[in-house]
């Protein structure tokens, strides 16, 4: 983990150090903007590597806003009663994934939400060249 502190006193995560942070989780706040206005949602994703993969129903505002567009989603585990935790941050292009690719990945992500078949559930790729984290040491 980074060793660098911010103005703030927060410990700089570097890129490997967020990535191991993202691993641990599966739902992350997505920010989009809708009718240009911002407007952020919980979303499920999926970690492989250091390529991020959203899932949506396709109908659904997600579904609508994610694909060829430039998003940001954060991801924090923070315990508010001792001031402990951490907190990333990815913003980048998000690209549909396509054919079998997106077929498997398509398996990877749980029903939520809704109930039935997925067949309306659309996958994009983040683009993970901006990534920032912060570490809160309690």
């Amino acid at each position: 983990m980074g060793s660098s502190r911010d103005s703030n006193g927060l410990v700089v995560l570097d890129r490997d150090a967020c990535l191991q942070m993202l691993a641990t989780r599966h739902v992350a706040s997505v920010a989009i903007t809708d009718g240009a206005l911002p407007l952020v949602l919980p979303a499920m994703y999926l970690l492989q590597g250091d390529e991020i993969f959203v899932a949506a129903d396709r109908n659904g505002i997600l579904g609508r806003r994610l694909p060829d567009n430039i998003v940001s989603m954060c991801v924090h585990d923070i315990d508010d009663s001792f001031a402990s935790g951490w907190n990333v941050t990815v913003t980048g292009q998000a690209r549909t994934v396509e054919g079998t690719m997106a077929r498997l990945l398509d398996r990877s992500f749980p029903l939520w939400g809704r109930s039935g078949e997925n067949d309306g559930q659309i996958v994009v790729r983040l683009d993970t060249e901006r990534i920032a984290g912060r570490q809160i040491l309690g």
